[in-house]
């Protein structure tokens, strides 16, 4: 009997953290809440293969929903177009996935291979490219809103907001008065710089605004929410594994 959860289970950026989001998953109730993550599976972390292939997983066998990050749109932009886009790919910490995809060493990823390096990463993935081009940029459930980055908060109707603005919004999204009548539960920016304490990683709440990038990459934490159609029903939190 395939069952139909009535929560969502929302899940923080984990860039390649994948030890952290084993055990994150160990409080995500199946028969109850919907898994989303909400981008940036990958890049600067230890295993970004290991989540992508986890994340993969749980969306062909129990239907999670994937958002895009603006990690996944530059890994999309350097597979299109791979010397147009390296340096800025690499910039963002792109360099750890490559080497993690192909199982290379940190000096092979260099400019003059980028066009080499793409196609052995779409030869050895070849669902990868497509798989990115379908994320969708956000979701809406019940009183939420589900985001990577933000909302542009001065436009009449959110929905308008640019694809570039859903992946990298920060500021103008964190300050604006939230006046959708919806919470927002977004990533990208660590809750460290929201919260303008390095050491404090906790999940982010202003103006039904709900950031939960706890920064685990940087030595945070990986952060979930367990959310009804109405409320914010749990808050979960696994910090960085000591050694990593």
């Amino acid at each position: 009997m395939k069952n139909n959860p009535e929560d969502l289970f929302v899940i923080g950026d984990i860039h390649g953290m994948s030890d952290e989001l084993e055990l994150l998953l160990a409080n995500w109730q199946p028969n109850q809440e919907r898994l989303v993550f909400i981008g940036d599976y990958i890049d600067r972390g230890y295993n970004s293969l290991a989540v992508l292939n986890r994340v993969w997983q749980l969306q062909e066998e129990k239907n999670a929903l994937c958002l895009r990050g603006n990690h996944e749109s530059m890994l999309l932009n350097f597979l299109r177009s791979p010397h147009n886009f390296f340096n800025h790919y690499i910039m963002n910490g792109g360099v750890s996935t490559i080497c993690q995809l192909l199982n290379i060493p940190e000096e092979k990823v260099v400019k003059s291979q980028a066009r080499r390096l793409a196609r052995q990463i779409k030869q050895t993935y070849p669902e990868l490219e497509s798989w990115l081009e379908s994320l969708p940029y956000y979701f809406e459930y019940g009183e939420f809103i589900i985001v990577h980055a933000g909302v542009d908060l001065s436009l009449e109707n959110w929905k308008n907001t640019s694809d570039h603005e859903f992946l990298w919004i920060r500021d103008r999204f964190h300050q604006t008065k939230n006046s959708t009548g919806k919470q927002i539960i977004f990533g990208h920016t660590p809750t460290m710089v929201l919260h303008q304490n390095y050491y404090n990683s906790s999940i982010w709440r202003k103006d039904m605004k709900w950031g939960i990038d706890g920064g685990c990459v940087f030595g945070g934490e990986l952060h979930a929410m367990k959310v009804s159609k109405t409320a914010v029903v749990q808050m979960y939190s696994v910090p960085v594994l000591e050694g990593e």
